[in-house]
């Protein structure tokens, strides 16, 4: 009995066949979801790695833009850096020569007040003379010496006025060539839709670019890009406007186009010096109108 009883209690421990069929299909199944489980981890693996490619190539390109940002920025800052220190030192200048014709006008007419008073004083001795009937020496010699000084006085009037015309002129050229500097800049840094036309002020900044604050080398500078400007980039020329800017130039009714016309008219008659700097300024304004800017 004994025996009996242990060996029926050891079967009932064992595991049916079904049960068997049942586990095997349990672990089958379990087996199977973590090979899709395995191979889904693995795909999304190979995604992440592209995309990580991707992005590093991406990060490397914008690095490289930057860098190309970076160096352009400055290079523009310091040619903003060296245009600045140009037009104030102009500045400087012009004030200085400013005061210096003011000082020149002041000594011509204080020169010009004392030849008044010496005219008047010859004509009082001289009178003096003719009422006594005498003939002085010390009244003759008096004379003289103040006939000499007006002489002399006369002679200065004229170096000052000479000078004072010199420096009028200087200051005009440093004036103009910073009034067409200053609207140069503005023009430079807007956006001018017009191919030719944008080349054209860009061809007028690089050649009106300059260090110098000599008042002859400023107006050569502006003569210069002035017969450039009128042999090249009006209506006719190597640097021609495009068609629709040529004809805005022959059709608009707008002053500042009107008048630019009628300059290049007069200068097509005639060469002027005096109107350079006046070309290149209209022919700015003339752009502004016909881009809206």
């Amino acid at each position: 009995m004994l025996i009996g009883m242990s060996v029926s209690c050891e079967k009932q421990d064992w595991f049916s066949p079904e049960d068997v069929d049942a586990l095997k299909a349990q672990h089958q199944t379990q087996l199977n979801e973590l090979t899709f489980a395995n191979n889904t981890l693995t795909t999304s693996a190979a995604d992440l790695t592209t995309q990580v490619t991707t992005l590093t190539t991406t990060v490397e390109t914008l690095q490289a833009e930057v860098t190309s940002l970076t160096t352009s920025n400055t290079t523009l800052s310091s040619e903003n850096t060296t245009l600045t220190a140009t037009n104030t030192a102009n500045t400087t200048t012009i004030l200085g020569l400013n005061d210096d014709v003011t000082d020149l006008t002041a000594q011509v007419a204080t020169l010009t007040g004392n030849i008044a008073t010496l005219d008047a004083q010859i004509v009082t001795l001289n009178t003096t003379i003719t009422n006594s009937g005498a003939t002085t020496t010390d009244l003759t010699t008096q004379i003289t010496t103040l006939t000499t000084s007006v002489t002399t006085l006369t002679a200065q009037v004229a170096t000052l006025e000479a000078a004072a015309d010199v420096l009028e002129a200087d200051i005009l050229a440093m004036k103009n060539f910073k009034s067409i500097r200053d609207k140069l800049d503005v023009m430079v840094a807007a956006t001018i839709a017009d191919v030719n036309l944008n080349k054209a002020i860009d061809s007028l900044s690089i050649g009106l670019t300059s260090t110098s604050i000599t008042p002859s080398v400023l107006k050569g500078l502006v003569t210069a890009e002035a017969n450039w400007l009128f042999n090249n980039a009006v209506t006719s020329g190597t640097t021609s406007m495009t068609t629709s800017a040529t004809a805005f130039y022959n059709t608009s009714t707008d002053t500042n186009v009107v008048n630019y016309k009628t300059l290049i008219t007069e200068l097509t008659a005639a060469w002027n010096a005096a109107k350079e700097p006046q070309l290149i300024l209209w022919f700015i304004e003339f752009i502004k109108e016909y881009e809206n800017l």
